[in-house]
């Protein structure tokens, strides 16, 4: 059959090829421009192995015209890093082991692009729904849903941190709390155990240095004497005073957040908390003795068991 030349735009660069009209993009892609990370598996769009994006939408390329995709924007799997750097989807396959032989990888995380790109924030359902497209022969599945909810929180957090200076307001002069609430005695000591091992730590009583014992033991003593623990976030503080057995409240002097850099220490503090105790963490200025239900209103950051920033509505001018 003879060939015709055609330009075809993949992942951000022109390339002119010789196909044949009945060529399939999939062969083109792997062939032609040596971009084999899209992978052959049935050739009748029952597996998505071969999934790229075409302006933007995931498309089975095993069953595409590669002549019917001229004028438009061709991203493979090969094109997703972003500046150089893994894209978050990318990195959290990685980090919670979305991926066992490989194979079906690159053609899930077309799809999750696909849909995160629509939908920054979709549902478990909306994501098992997209997915359902794709098929993992090594059932997979539950590492992958894992890393897809890491990404998408990853890509919100983003977004969050760059609201830091709304959120923490250096100049503010008043306490910035993060609050755990329904929490426990083993939430306590699950919590100070992981700091203990995670992060430099200052135990006081009575303001004198002591060392840190159980929660239990702190419990029982309450009040007499007074307990402080002090954090160290990489240059400043996060105080807990252990003012109740089952609500952790953990204070910052906002004044100490001056820099992005600073901020992102916080999250990254806060976002840990949550993981580990698998419940919220809310970001809400000091304001005396309000309830749960009134602190968790008036949030202006929280940050859910899955690691995800969200961005409240309340502002620190109804605190003054």
């Amino acid at each position: 059959m003879k060939k015709e030349l055609i330009e075809l735009r993949v992942n951000a660069r022109n390339y002119e090829v010789a196909i044949e009209p009945s060529a399939l993009l999939l062969d083109v892609l792997r062939q032609e421009l040596q971009l084999t990370g899209s992978k052959r598996g049935c050739d009748d769009s029952s597996c998505g192995a071969c999934t790229v994006q075409v302006d933007g939408v995931a498309m089975m390329s095993c069953t595409l015209l590669a002549a019917s995709c001229e004028g438009q924007e061709i991203t493979t799997i090969e094109g997703v890093s972003e500046h150089g750097s893994l894209a978050a989807i990318q990195k959290a396959y990685g980090d919670w082991g979305g991926a066992q032989c490989g194979y079906c990888t690159p053609g899930f995380i077309m799809t999750v692009k696909s849909l995160m790109a629509e939908n920054p924030d979709p549902s478990a359902e909306e994501v098992r729904a997209a997915l359902s497209s794709n098929l993992c022969r090594c059932t997979g599945y539950n590492q992958m849903y894992e890393a897809i909810r890491s990404a998408i929180a990853a890509e919100s957090n983003g977004s969050v941190v760059s609201e830091w200076k709304r959120i923490f307001e250096p100049d503010s002069r008043s306490l910035l709390d993060m609050w755990v609430f329904d929490a426990s005695p083993t939430a306590w000591q699950t919590l100070l155990d992981w700091l203990r091992k995670d992060y430099p730590l200052e135990y006081l009583e009575d303001s004198a240095p002591a060392a840190l014992p159980t929660f239990d033991a702190i419990w029982k003593r309450h009040g007499a004497p007074v307990p402080l623990l002090r954090i160290d976030l990489g240059g400043f503080t996060a105080n807990i005073h252990f003012f109740s057995s089952d609500e952790i409240e953990i204070d910052l002097m906002p004044e100490d957040v001056n820099s992005k850099t600073r901020a992102e220490s916080v999250f990254k503090f806060a976002i840990a908390v949550a993981r580990l105790l698998k419940k919220d963490v809310i970001f809400v200025p000091e304001c005396g003795n309000a309830s749960a239900a009134e602190l968790k209103a008036t949030a202006f950051c929280s940050v859910d068991s899955v690691g995800k920033l969200s961005l409240g509505k309340a502002s620190r001018e109804i605190f003054r």
